[in-house]
């Protein structure tokens, strides 16, 4: 193989596993900026289901576990929607099977349990769920 063609090829294939890369964890002033609301709350139910990657959009099998946190807003830092006392929904995910394995979003890093007080950094509301900042947007600050 020609060696300038074998240092393009290699040149594309990391740039294109940088582009898919797992995302570094958001500092404390970049979440209070990019989140739309902030709250305060404790969980009250975590359901999960395993669905087809909305992700991962490479040719493969990708699924994705979906967690589906019920919360009960006991604080609000930012954002107008949530009511101190209302029940919010909120999404997350992380990866459940890759083939093939490619480099790329990891999901959420942590995932509160039921009983575990948070604080979530969201995104979306209305008529959709919430869905924390990716990757660090959960923080838990209690578990039962």
């Amino acid at each position: 193989m020609n060696p300038s063609a074998l240092i393009t090829a290699v040149v594309v294939f990391l740039t294109a596993a940088i582009s898919h890369a797992a995302k570094a964890p958001m500092s404390d002033e970049k979440m209070q900026k990019e989140a739309t609301h902030i709250v305060t709350g404790k969980v009250l139910d975590v359901t999960t289901s395993v669905e087809k990657s909305k992700i991962e959009t490479h040719p493969g099998t990708h699924k994705d576990t979906i967690y589906t946190i019920t919360v009960e807003v006991q604080d609000i830092a930012k954002g107008a929607g949530p009511q101190k006392g209302q029940k919010i929904t909120i999404l997350a995910w992380k990866p459940h099977t890759r083939m093939p394995n490619l480099p790329g979003l990891q999901g959420h890093e942590v995932i509160p349990a039921k009983g575990n007080t948070a604080t979530f950094h969201l995104v979306g509301g209305g008529k959709e769920p919430y869905a924390p900042l990716l990757p660090n947007g959960m923080k838990i600050k209690t578990a039962e």
